[in-house]
């Protein structure tokens, strides 16, 4: 059943002006986590509204970080740019949002929570009872890698069943799937206003981002690092760049018309003073 279909049955649609707000809401959230990883990471490069597929399943910001490495060809620079890390974060400036309509997520996303704090105490158990699944890489505690699926403990690999099969109830068919799915970013975030979503809601591997009203960002849950095929990120990283097309021609005073032609436009004004929004109601 349709998002449309389900309101026109059983609720009132929203007003416009509700739907103008939460356009707001989600426009401050991207700007927030913007901030956010200029200020913590400083990426490379990144863009808002990136395609993620070919046509399809547009991501609100995607990000990618390079360094440099040796030319091993004759021709060009000695060195160049190869990306190592791209990530891609979705804002929802509602909890409805984060979940498809006319599932049972309400019944079934405090039973995921449930189970996901009762592995985190079976992996407890693992790390007192099988310390050879410990990473040998590592010299300090709290940054130990440890290879749970080669655990002998039987309760760990049901619970691992029993959260992957819930977690396909919930997200099966989502944007977030299809954007996992297209296995483009190393790092995966939601962003929500603070408090909107908890970290055991979250599908596996998916980091959380919490935005303040003061548009101040905090790292609730740090996502997985997945592996990356070289050619997802150059793919992702394209569309970064055809994602900022419009932000270039709108501060350059160039503008596509409708009739095809392209003409010089007003360039718009850039104030420099530093200001402080909040996430808008």
């Amino acid at each position: 059943m349709s998002r449309q279909l389900f309101f026109d049955l059983d609720f009132t649609p929203p007003s416009p002006p509700r739907s103008a707000s939460t356009a707001r809401r989600r426009q401050g959230l991207q700007r927030a986590v913007l901030r956010w990883l200029e200020a913590t990471d400083s990426p490379t490069g990144f863009g808002v509204n990136v395609v993620t597929r070919i046509s399809r399943f547009r991501a609100d910001i995607g990000a990618f970080w390079s360094h440099p490495i040796r030319n091993t060809h004759d021709e060009g620079p000695r060195q160049i740019l190869s990306p190592f890390r791209t990530a891609i974060v979705q804002c929802c400036a509602e909890r409805d949002d984060c979940w498809p309509d006319c599932t049972r997520s309400d019944e079934l996303l405090p039973k995921l929570s449930s189970l996901k704090e009762e592995i985190l105490a079976v992996e407890a158990q693992i790390r007192a009872t099988e310390p050879q699944l410990r990473a040998t890489n590592t010299l300090f505690e709290e940054y130990a890698e440890w290879d749970y699926e080669e655990s002998t403990n039987r309760t760990y690999h049901r619970l691992k069943r029993a959260i992957a099969k819930m977690e396909h109830g919930i997200y099966h068919g989502t944007k977030f799937e299809r954007i996992r799915s297209a296995a483009l970013a190393d790092r995966l975030y939601l962003a929500v206003p603070e408090g909107t979503v908890q970290p055991g809601e979250l599908a596996d591997g998916w980091g959380l981002l919490w935005v303040d009203d003061a548009l101040e960002v905090a790292e609730v849950s740090a996502p997985h690092d997945r592996e990356c095929l070289a050619s997802n990120r150059l793919h992702l990283i394209q569309n970064i760049a055809s994602s900022s097309r419009a932000a270039l021609f709108s501060s350059c005073g160039v503008r596509r018309q409708s009739a095809g032609d392209v003409v010089f436009v007003r360039r718009p004004r850039s104030p420099r003073q530093a200001i402080h929004p909040s996430l808008p109601d």
